[in-house]
């Protein structure tokens, strides 16, 4: 049962990538929990500073490509040996040289085409999926950090205003236990109940 997840945060909203790195090192230097980070344009170093572990994109790259790779070579090896074969001077059915082309594209394809499928899955932005906005302005120009909220939401306020963020509120951080995305509306959900 796909359940929903409410986690009481603190938004805090900046207007300079810069600050908004400095905040977050200092922040995870302090001992403060990030839950995420939303900016308009990549912000780069703000993963390590996050403390979030390189992606294993690489890992799913290699599995696609190996699938391309046999899916072209076994596509080859059938309609050479099954299919159609020709028999041309007593030749091989299977030169498996000639094939070269066609299986490195194949698995670039494949590869390629799984890659991004992948990236857009973790990343839960496929097409249906309605975004959660904790600010308006976080697609515009303007870079917004959730802070989980371990009873000490005051101080992580009083902390972001310090480090330079133009606001600092309390918020609830909507996820939810399915592995991938969910095209459904979470915030908009629990407002129209709340009606």
């Amino acid at each position: 049962m796909i359940k929903i997840i409410k986690t009481p945060c603190v938004v805090a909203v900046f207007d300079d990538d810069h600050v908004l790195l400095d905040a977050v090192r200092e922040g995870n230097r302090r001992g403060f929990s990030i839950l995420d980070a939303f900016t308009p344009f990549p912000v780069h170093g703000i993963e390590k500073a996050m403390g979030i572990k390189r992606s294993n994109l690489g890992v799913a790259a290699f599995f696609f490509g190996m699938v391309g790779t046999t899916l072209a070579l076994t596509l080859t090896w059938y309609s050479m040996r099954f299919d159609w074969p020709v028999n041309i001077g007593g030749k091989p059915t299977w030169p498996l040289l000639s094939f070269i082309p066609i299986t490195f594209e194949l698995t670039v394809l494949i590869a390629s085409l799984g890659m991004a499928f992948t990236f857009y899955w973790i990343s839960k932005i496929l097409p249906g999926v309605i975004p959660v906005l904790y600010d308006k302005r976080q697609t515009n120009d303007r870079f917004v950090v959730l802070y989980k909220d371990n009873g000490n939401a005051e101080e992580i306020k009083a902390f972001a205003l310090q480090n330079g963020a133009i606001e600092a509120r309390n918020d609830l951080e909507y996820t939810h236990n399915f592995p991938g995305p969910l095209p459904i509306k979470l915030r908009l959900e629990e407002e129209e109940i709340a009606r």
